[in-house]
């Protein structure tokens, strides 16, 4: 475990704040991620990360550059998602817009927690005893493992119904002492505040 991790605070990013950052759609998660950058803090995230948010670029490129351009209506777009005809320079756009995002917040590593039977048996026992997607699945389950083996405490996530999932399957492990999942609201409110108080439990 790198020592770094153990001596500093460290989270857990879900894709939607990592979406949210990039794409600046959120003031409030750009300045957090910002400050948690700053004070030299840790953030870690699966590398499942990299393909959802490749999937996100070039849904964004297909819609914007192929099917608006095209004049489609809204129903063959939606049709056509799934059939997308992009090209090597559209997966050139993908790459370099993600590979900004890193050279850009460097603090964030990548790791594929998931790499044992023993891990990959709890993704599936996650899996069959929540409402969680897969995705989401190796997401929680890659934080649960990271918790475990020191690289992170907390989970942030503005996914309001995976965070109350998510908090169930963590009580269910009796793994709050461990993780805890926060919104990017709660994590400027317990880390940044000028007065903040004792960070909230789950």
């Amino acid at each position: 475990m790198p020592k770094e991790i153990r001596k500093s605070k460290a989270f857990y990013i879900d894709t939607n704040v990592v979406l949210d950052y990039i794409t600046g759609r959120n003031t409030q998660t750009i300045s957090v991620l910002e400050k948690i950058k700053s004070k030299d803090w840790k953030c870690v995230s699966s590398s499942f990360l990299t393909m959802e948010v490749a999937d996100y670029k070039k849904d964004s490129l297909f819609f914007v550059d192929k099917a608006i351009d095209k004049k489609w209506e809204m129903r063959k777009i939606i049709r056509e998602t799934y059939n997308k005809d992009l090209e090597r320079g559209d997966f050139e756009k993908v790459f370099n817009w993600f590979a900004e995002f890193l050279d850009k917040y460097k603090c964030l590593s990548l790791y594929d927690f998931l790499t044992t039977n023993e891990d990959w048996f709890l993704a599936q026992n996650i899996a069959f005893n929540s409402n969680l997607n897969a995705p989401d699945v190796i997401h929680l389950s890659s934080a649960v493992l990271g918790a475990v083996r020191g690289y992170c405490q907390v989970f942030v996530t503005n996914d309001k119904f995976f965070t109350v999932e998510a908090k169930r399957v963590i009580e269910s492990r009796k793994l709050k002492g461990k993780l805890k999942i926060m919104t990017v609201a709660e994590v400027e409110k317990n880390y940044f505040n000028k007065y903040n108080v004792k960070p909230i439990s789950n």
